[in-house]
This record gives C-alpha cells, structure tokens and sequence, in this order.
C-alpha cells in the first residue's frame, strides 16, 4: 500500500499541472495555474498571473441601448489609448505600454477584454476562452 502511494505522489510531482476550467458570467476559461481570479459581481472577471505581470479583465454585459463604438471610444479616451480601429464591428485600441482592448456585441452582449502585461500562460488563457 505505501509502495502505491509513494508511486502516486511521484507520478503527481512529473505530471504536468493543467489549467483548470472555470464557468463565469457569459463564457468560460481555463484557468492557468498560480493565476488569481477576481469576479466582480458577475459582470468583470480579471485574471492575474503569479508574477502580476500580465492582467486580463473579461466583462459580459447587456448590449441594450449600447453602441459598441461608441463604449469602446469612451473607453479609449478613458484609458489614454489608440484611435478606434474597427474589423467587421469589433472594434479595438491599444493603450498603455502594452494593453490592447477589443469590445465587440453579440447577440445581446456586449463583451470586452482588455489586456496588459505578458505571461507564457497569457496565449493559453486567451485562446481557452469560450462564449455562451
């Protein structure tokens, strides 16, 4: 019995950690390991990595009454970034350093995800993203 627990723990030492997939508000992620999850009331979800070099915000809200460019050139100019630059109305801006923001609407959401930072993990989290 020692024999197959000592071989148990060895094996979870080796193996490679994996993200864990959560559900949020309107989409779902996978998680990389060591990352802080901050949910704000089911609207936000910012994911911090181990190193608080790399941020990522995810905000799914009601579209109703909300003109995505407009939001997204308020947010801009809120944020000190880039001219609007808009792709089949997705529309996006960089700002900062290294933050770059896109805020698009689909069906009745409006969704934005915002930026900043860098992480080996950050691609892996980005790609992982899932709407509902």
């Amino acid at each position: 019995m020692q024999k197959k627990l000592l071989v148990f723990v060895v094996l979870l030492l080796f193996l490679p950690v994996v993200s864990m997939a959560r559900d949020f508000n309107g989409f779902s992620a996978d998680v990389p390991p060591g990352w802080e999850v901050i949910e704000d009331k089911g609207a936000m979800v910012g994911f911090v990595s181990p190193d608080k070099a790399a941020v990522v915000t995810v905000t799914v809200a009601s579209a109703r009454d909300v003109d995505p460019a407009a939001f997204a050139a308020e947010m801009a100019q809120g944020l000190g970034g880039s001219e609007l630059v808009e792709e089949g109305g997705v529309y996006s801006f960089t700002f900062g350093n290294d933050g770059v923001a896109v805020v698009h609407v689909a069906g009745t959401d409006l969704r934005v995800i915002s930026i900043t930072g860098g992480h080996p993990a950050l691609e892996s989290l980005i790609g992982s993203i899932e709407w509902r």
